[in-house]
């Protein structure tokens, strides 16, 4: 929620500072810029500041105490059982999170409009927004959480060794998730803007 309000609200002040632009407009253009590129990332660098950490860590103490091989000793598949929940959990929540970052972010960017707060005009504004980009953003949060999470698991099982690498293996797994979820954003972006380019080109 900090988050949110710190960008909803900062992008508002930043807009209105800079242009002589009314309040719908700028919450148009916060409501656009949240559904299609910040709510996706923000909920990301939350996913992998939070969730991330705390699965690396968890898994690294699992293979270091022996945990993992006396699973498999006994039989159990640790990928389905170890790794699938904790890749499908932050990617479901995930896409729960971004409409929430959505709403609260310019909720509390209409809060701090210059002009009269307007129930109507931001639910105006909501019921305005692109169904199909809010599901858009919604898959690729957790898609992209979900692949940077099993890429992260990867290192932290296989890497940890001893009980000093699990903090290691937090701190290394946020960093790692992190980049792997922008690259994964930019990716689909610079993907985006080219088929969008190629359209016009065509047309």
């Amino acid at each position: 929620m900090l988050l949110a309000a710190l960008a909803g609200g900062g992008f508002v002040l930043s807009i209105q500072t800079a242009l002589p632009l009314g309040g719908s407009t700028v919450l148009e253009l916060l409501a656009n810029l949240m559904v299609q590129v910040l709510g996706v990332v923000f909920t990301l660098l939350v996913i992998a500041a939070r969730s991330v950490s705390a699965i690396s860590a968890e898994l690294a103490m699992v293979q270091v105490t022996g945990e993992r091989t006396s699973l498999e000793r006994l039989g159990v598949d640790t990928r389905w059982y170890l790794v699938l929940p904790r890749v499908l959990a932050p990617a479901l929540s995930g896409c729960v999170l971004y409409l929430y970052f959505v709403f609260a972010a310019l909720l509390v960017g209409a809060l701090i409009t210059d002009q009269t707060f307007d129930v109507w005009e931001v639910v105006q504004i909501i019921n305005g927004l692109d169904a199909r980009e809010l599901l858009l953003g919604m898959l690729r949060t957790g898609v992209f959480a979900g692949i940077a999470i099993l890429y992260v698991m990867r290192f932290a099982i296989s890497r940890a060794r001893r009980f000093p690498d699990i903090p290691l293996a937090a701190s290394n797994g946020v960093f790692q998730a992190i980049v792997v979820m922008l690259l994964l954003e930019s990716g689909f972006q610079v993907t985006l803007a080219l088929l969008q380019q190629a359209q016009g080109t065509g047309a």
